[in-house]
């Protein structure tokens, strides 16, 4: 599913800059600006009733400007909306949450939350086939 969420979000982010590159994996020399990094900061499992539970993923994706900071900010105003809802390769569509961003020493910050649902079906249970009501009245 992470695989998923960062192949939506390098879509999203592709389409609005396609000058830039755009990274998932670290890169430790050679990242050629403008770029933008895209990571799963952590996953964190809710659990609800019935088998189901709640996967939380907050990413951040960095963005490394060649330019000002001015670009930095309008980077994060065009991308905050574009995170908002991703489309996955699958055509499934998912709504981000939380989706703030901010300068931190001279690279732009975004940082979104894509909360999914999930159900894990559990074994076959055996079921009753028919039951009998008596009733009597006194």
């Amino acid at each position: 599913m992470i695989e998923q969420i960062i192949t939506g979000m390098a879509t999203v982010i592709a389409g609005l800059y396609p000058d830039c590159t755009v990274y998932t994996e670290p890169v430790e020399q050679g990242l050629v600006e403008p770029a933008f990094y895209i990571h799963c900061i952590d996953v964190d499992q809710r659990d609800r009733i019935a088998g189901r539970f709640i996967h939380s993923m907050p990413f951040e994706v960095v963005y490394f400007p060649s330019n000002s900071l001015a670009d930095i900010y309008t980077t994060i105003q065009s991308l905050t909306p574009a995170l908002r809802l991703l489309t996955l390769p699958d055509g499934t569509k998912i709504r981000g949450i939380e989706i703030s961003g901010k300068p931190i020493d001279g690279e732009g910050h975004i940082f979104v939350t894509y909360d999914v649902s999930l159900y894990v079906q559990g074994p076959e249970v055996a079921k009753m086939q028919t039951i009998e009501i008596t009733e009597r009245i006194k």
